[in-house]
């Protein structure tokens, strides 16, 4: 039995926040920080959440600010040390989590963007980072054209809203999730000007800092995924070294939490956790 639970909290700039926890019914013996993708919120992590606390693992997370329940304009963060600030204050001063046990970070996409930038510059404050699909490059290359106009139109308008071009049937090979998915009204495909420009020059600046990890780090991949590239991945991993262990998942398409063989996913995490608890 799985005990969920919501509850709202302040960032540290005032924006009103929502956050979810998942706790097993027995003690937790491991803890896993979630950090969600573009668009979307912790909510469409049940299944995985469920699943890990089943076997005794609890799993935090929180909606981004401009996702889900979490306040703020759609898609748009003003800079990225802001949401570095509002991980910092869920990890430590929010989620109440007991830091004595075991704990890895969790990111997807976005997430997993967030999670490495996090980690990189707070070593040593958690047993290791799993990356899910990170977004270090898109897996298409968007036109240089595109790219100058949205740095210029960010500069005079940052908050500009556009949308944020995902294809919905490159998430997962799920049919019925997909469904699900548009009927959502916590999703959105909402980015702003800024925030987009910030990511796809985070990406940039992340591959060329991979050599600094210097903590257990897992990174898995779809090699059909549509959205980010896993070639990226690859190079990430190249780089950072021996602490980094680099999972290509074959035919995956990129949430690999959502494709029908996900508990096989879900399982390898398990297995690296444990190697590093």
């Amino acid at each position: 039995m799985t005990t969920h639970s919501e509850t709202q909290w302040m960032a540290c700039d005032g924006t009103a926040m929502h956050a979810v926890r998942w706790l097993p019914d027995s003690e937790p013996t491991v803890v896993i920080y979630l950090i969600h993708g573009l668009g979307e919120h912790s909510g469409r992590y049940s299944n995985m959440a469920e699943y890990y606390a089943s076997l005794g693992i609890e799993v935090v997370s929180f909606d981004l600010r401009g996702h889900g329940k979490s306040d703020g304009q759609r898609g748009h963060c003003d800079d990225f040390s802001q949401m570095m600030k509002d991980i910092d204050c869920f990890l430590y001063q929010v989620s109440k989590i007991d830091t004595g046990k075991p704990h890895f970070i969790y990111g997807h996409s976005l997430g997993a963007t967030l999670a490495i930038k996090y980690a990189m510059s707070h070593p040593g404050e958690y047993n290791g980072v799993i990356l899910s699909a990170p977004m270090f490059k898109p897996a298409f290359e968007p036109p240089r054209w595109k790219v100058t106009l949205g740095r210029y139109i960010q500069s005079i308008w940052p908050t500009l809203s556009l949308s944020n071009e995902i294809d919905m049937n490159a998430l997962c090979r799920d049919k019925v999730l997909l469904e699900n998915h548009k009927d959502d009204p916590l999703n959105h495909d909402r980015i702003s000007a800024k925030f987009g420009t910030q990511l796809l020059e985070e990406g940039e600046r992340l591959l060329k800092e991979a050599s600094h990890v210097n903590f257990p780090l897992l990174i898995m991949h779809g090699d059909a995924d549509g959205l980010t590239c896993h070639k990226a991945s690859t190079l990430f991993s190249a780089r950072a070294g021996d602490q980094c262990t680099l999972k290509i998942w074959e035919g995956f398409y990129h949430e690999l939490h959502h494709e029908p063989e996900k508990e096989g996913v879900f399982n390898y995490c398990l297995d690296w956790m444990n190697r590093h608890s």
